[in-house]
């Protein structure tokens, strides 16, 4: 007879072969499962953060980085968190791709980052919490801020922290014995004194400790507490996957937020008043001649924008009107100026101006009794003139690249040999 040893070894070999064979795939299929979850994730994301649906995207984008790290998906979350209004979120996001990007000697990525640091770190609000530790002694109170617990580490120091509302609270022996709901502003600075425990809830054992809150910018209550409102701005470019390093890019050509280029363009209708010395004097044959003016004109003309944003939403550059008006003349203006929006449906400006006005008259010629019309044009301020004028523009609805607007950009210039005043209302498109 066979023994059954050899025999039960011929089978369990193979048996062994086939069940790590089997197993082997299973994990190689969950491993591509949860990539394409983490790319469908990302994708979708991305596709939310364009749509400027930055509530709904951010989630999106944190599941996929949670599934699969990688520098371009934590720049997207921190990307999509800025818009969103939680500027200390985004300035840790940024801060954390900074060093990552260095690590990997990623240039462009760094560059990227600490442009968007540049820019948030004056918007962080920060807030310190200053602990009293009475006669229980600090190590037995717990600080919480918005539920979690506060490491000791972090008491009396300067925390970022999202806009909005905050609960600070603090906690002996299980029982919160004070609270408190603090409101911070983009760039507003906070103390908040915590009391120590009254002596009689003091007790000669700690209580047992909430887990440590992680080193993050606390965030602002999810129900009740709506998104800062920003202005809007240029999206980074769409971000495929780095090829065979499966990282996720954010677009590093994509200029700053503080460095990119704004134009803009417009068209406008309105009201001129035009000033000029009516006596003027021209010389002929005949003897003297009188120029007879309008000050009141119809005009029609363009306006344009070009420059830089200097700050995070502050706009240098040069406007430039010109226009002609039913005087037979026009009106030339340009120089230095600067933009800034209000929220995001406004936009307000001023500019130092220099320019010109041209109108045509007609003359009456006196002399030996005689007298004459001639038609003659005139420089209404005659040669140099200097101004100011406003821009004050209203958001109409959103563009492929910018945005249109209502738009006035009333200006006034004062010369040697008169003055002009316009108001114009039209309309301007506005883009990076």
């Amino acid at each position: 007879m066979t023994p059954l040893r050899p025999l039960r070894q011929n089978l369990c070999a193979p048996l062994a072969g086939a069940l790590l064979g089997a197993s082997a795939l299973l994990s190689v299929r969950q491993v591509v499962a949860e990539e394409s979850a983490a790319e469908r994730l990302f994708r979708e994301g991305r596709a939310l953060l364009v749509e400027q649906r930055f509530a709904e995207a951010c989630p999106k984008l944190e599941e996929s980085q949670r599934l699969e790290p990688s520098l371009g998906t934590k720049l997207n979350v921190a990307f999509c968190h800025e818009r969103l209004g939680d500027v200390a979120t985004a300035w840790v996001g940024f801060h954390e791709a900074l060093i990552t990007a260095r690590t990997a000697g990623d240039a462009a990525r760094e560059a990227f980052a600490r442009a968007r640091l540049d820019a948030l770190a004056p918007r962080v609000p920060w807030l310190r919490v200053r602990v009293s530790a009475g006669d229980a002694g600090a190590d037995q109170v717990v600080i919480l801020l918005d539920g979690a617990a506060l490491d000791p580490v972090a008491w009396d120091k300067e925390l970022p922290v999202d806009p909005g509302e905050h609960v600070v609270a603090a906690a002996h022996q299980g029982e919160v014995f004070w609270q408190t709901t603090v409101a911070l502003r983009e760039s507003e600075r906070v103390d908040v004194a915590v009391p120590a425990p009254a002596p009689a809830e003091a007790a000669p054992a700690p209580a047992e400790r909430a887990p440590a809150a992680a080193s993050r910018p606390a965030r602002r209550p999810a129900a009740g507490q709506p998104a800062a409102r920003l202005p809007r701005a240029r999206l980074l470019p769409d971000a495929p996957r780095d090829g065979a390093r499966g990282e996720r890019s954010v677009g590093p050509a994509a200029p700053s937020a503080a460095n990119r280029i704004v134009y803009e363009v417009g068209g406008f209708m309105g009201y001129l008043w035009l000033e000029a010395d009516t006596t003027a004097q021209c010389s002929t044959s005949y003897g003297e001649c009188y120029l007879s003016l309008s000050d009141d004109n119809f005009l029609a003309g363009a306006t344009g924008f070009i420059g830089y944003t200097a700050m995070e939403r502050l706009d240098l550059g040069v406007r430039a009107q010109i226009s002609l008006h039913s005087s037979a003349g026009v009106l030339i203006a340009l120089g230095p100026s600067v933009s800034y929006p209000l929220g995001e449906q406004f936009r307000v400006g001023s500019t130092l101006l220099f320019g010109t006005a041209t109108q045509t008259g007609r003359t009456y010629e006196q002399g030996n009794g005689y007298s004459s019309d001639l038609t003659v044009e005139a420089s209404v301020p005659l040669g140099f003139s200097l101004g100011l004028g406003a821009e004050l523009g209203m958001k109409l609805m959103e563009g492929p690249s910018g945005a249109l607007f209502l738009q006035t950009t009333p200006l006034f210039l004062v010369g040697a040999d008169g003055l002009a005043a316009s108001l114009p209302l039209g309309m301007a498109y506005r883009w990076e």
